[in-house]
Order: C-alpha cells, then structure tokens, then sequence
C-alpha cells in the first residue's frame, strides 16, 4: 500500500497516485513496519534493509492507481497476500465520492458524501499528504503533485513517478451520487463483486 489522494470539490474533482507495486514473499514484519513507518527512504536502502533481514520481495513502477471513467476518477490502493486479497477504492466526481472496501468477492460502500479530501496509503504517506493539503485549502493539480514529489523523496514505498487526473465540474451530471454509483456498479459486474451498502 503506498499512496492515494483524492479530493472531490463543489465544482472539481483532483486524484493522484503513484506507480509503485511491491509484493513480499512470506512474512517480512520488519521490513513492512520500517518501510510503511517512514524509515527507509530510497530503494537502495530498501534492497540493502531487505537483505540485512533476508526478506524477500519484488519492486515495480509500473501500476497504475488511479483512472478516468467518463466524469469519474477512480482509485485504488491493495494489499495481497497468500491469505488474502484486499483492495480499496475512492471515486470522485465534482460534488461527490465515495469509498468502497472489497474483500475477496465482496464490496462494500463504507463512505460517501458531497465534498471531502481522501487520502489512502500507509501511515507514513497518509500523514505527509494530510500534514501538506489538509490545511483548509481546496487541493488542485499542483498542490497534489507536490504531494508525490515530496513523498517520493522522503520514503520508498512511493515510486518517482504518479499520475494526476482531474475532473471540472462543467462535464458533472446533476447528481454526483448517481454518476458514481453507476461507475461503481459496472466495475462490480465486471469483476464479479457482491456489493453492499450502496443505499
């Protein structure tokens, strides 16, 4: 889990994430608590802590988290494992989000409203991007990309490389819960989920 950010405002919508996927082979507690706590900051002190603690693992740049459907942006942070499969979303439009859960089979709306700022990653992340947009001000393009430059430089759980997207309010349906609601629905046919809590 790395780093999303998503701000869904009266007449924008704002979301950015990075690239980066890393996926352990067995346990690696250490390693996951030193990365996802902020104290390894570049991948040659990742590949050197991994070795150190014999943890095995593979790095990529190449996810995209984050993606456009009509009016809508889509994001989306995961944790796999052999246990388990865990994925978390937020869809944005102006005037509207909302967060879903999926486990496995099932998706759950856990979140929604009118107007918010999202941040999904590991506490680390979650707390720089709070720290830099959480300060009252509307978040837009360039204050989100800062966010990534910023984090890229200060932990290796973030890729060099993000995407930011963006939405105005112009092109938004008159009801923004109906418009993510229907993203949302499609992505759940798509994929086979069971979905709850979307009333």
């Amino acid at each position: 889990m790395s780093l999303v950010v998503a701000f869904a405002g009266k007449t924008r919508a704002v979301m950015g994430g990075d690239r980066r996927s890393i996926s352990f082979f067995g346990a690696a507690p250490k390693l996951e608590e030193e990365l996802y706590g902020g104290k390894i900051r570049t991948d040659a002190d990742l590949a050197r802590r991994a070795k150190e603690l014999g943890a095995r693992m593979a790095v990529s740049d190449r996810r995209e988290k984050v993606w456009r459907t009509g009016d809508v942006l889509v994001g989306e942070v995961t944790e796999l494992s052999a246990e388990n499969q865990r994925r978390r979303r937020v869809y944005a439009t102006p005037g509207g989000y909302m967060l879903v859960d999926v486990t496995g089979n099932e998706a759950v709306v856990t979140r929604k409203g009118a107007s918010t700022l999202i941040i999904l990653g590991n506490r680390f992340t979650q707390k720089l991007a709070y720290d830099m947009l959480g300060t009252g001000k509307v978040p837009d393009v360039s204050s989100v990309k800062a966010v990534f430059q910023e984090a890229s430089e200060k932990t290796a759980s973030v890729s060099r490389e993000h995407s930011i997207l963006s939405v105005e309010g112009a092109g938004a349906k008159p009801d923004p819960y109906a418009l993510l609601a229907q993203a949302m629905l499609r992505d759940s046919e798509e994929r086979g989920w069971i979905v709850s809590g979307l009333q």
